[in-house]
């Protein structure tokens, strides 16, 4: 099962593009209020004023002791959380893209996936008892709607009828409809079970254990949420390489010229609007446009 730790491993493999980043060893277990933590290898980069990662928290170091390979950090650092390590969990120095701000990525193109523009969606459904004289019912449970899909009326345990002449409202008073949902019936249907299916925005990834099952997400979006988490990181690239500070990158603009990065993200942007496109025509094809008038 595809889970946000895989798609964090795949982004930073393409994206480092089978550079290893220098790392290490953590030589001892630290719960996450530890302020000491020693490594097991030559500290190398390992330095006052950088930066480690360990899972998904980023480590500041303020001093280092070279004899004892030990480092004082502050932990949780740049909006991760602080958590325990176990001895012999691998750690990266100076690590260009944390999982943390892919993580971040990731969860801000599953919003960006479901906006009208992009038009991606999970489908959900609901069960809600009706009374059969009720002209707006409470649509109970639910947080979040895009779109209405159908409402199904339990006649026969074989035989669930489509009710035509329904309408989604929004924005409802929450003393009488406390989701704040409601579906309205322009004509009386009769009591019983309605089964409601709906289009909803993708959830968001809580850590990186969640699943694209859990956010509602096929396994078809693996790739197309690669790409966007690519594109997110590289973004800043580019804007870093134009500060007019003095640079501590060698790298000159005869091997890199102004632009290279753009040029790179262009490609990457256009393979994911044609992802876009083929995954919202296979949505398309799989939940056709229905009239309920």
């Amino acid at each position: 099962m595809t889970t946000a730790s895989n798609l964090i491993d795949r982004v930073i493999s393409d994206l480092l593009a089978g550079t290893v980043e220098e790392r290490n060893k953590i030589a001892a277990s630290v719960n996450a209020s530890a302020t000491t933590v020693t490594v097991s290898y030559s500290l190398n980069s390992l330095a006052e004023q950088t930066v480690f990662e360990v899972g998904s928290e980023l480590f500041y170091i303020w001093a280092v002791d070279t004899a004892n390979k030990s480092l004082t950090v502050e932990r949780g650092f740049a909006g991760t959380t602080a958590a325990s390590h176990t001895q012999g969990d691998v750690l990266v120095v100076n690590p260009k893209f944390p999982r943390k701000r892919i993580l971040d990525a990731l969860n801000d193109e599953l919003a960006d996936l479901s906006s009208p523009m992009n038009g991606l969606f999970q489908m959900k459904t609901v069960d809600i008892d009706y009374n059969g004289s009720d002209r707006m019912i409470d649509l109970t449970g639910i947080s979040s709607v895009v779109d209405l899909y159908d409402v199904k009326l339990r006649y026969l345990q074989d035989d669930y009828p489509i009710i035509r002449d329904v309408r989604l409202l929004r924005n409802m008073p929450a003393t009488d409809f406390p989701s704040g949902f409601a579906l309205a019936f322009d004509r009386s249907i009769r009591s019983g079970s309605l089964h409601v299916t709906y289009k909803d925005a993708y959830s968001q990834f809580t850590s990186e254990s969640s699943t694209l099952a859990s956010a509602g997400a096929s396994t078809e979006l693996t790739d197309l949420l690669v790409l966007g988490a690519q594109i997110r990181m590289l973004a800043g690239r580019e804007v870093k390489r134009n500060f007019i500070e003095s640079q501590g990158d060698t790298r000159r603009s005869e091997e890199v010229p102004a632009g290279a990065m753009n040029a790179s993200v262009t490609n990457l942007l256009r393979m994911r609007r044609d992802r876009i496109q083929a995954e919202a025509a296979r949505l398309a094809r799989q939940y056709p446009l229905r009239i309920r008038k």
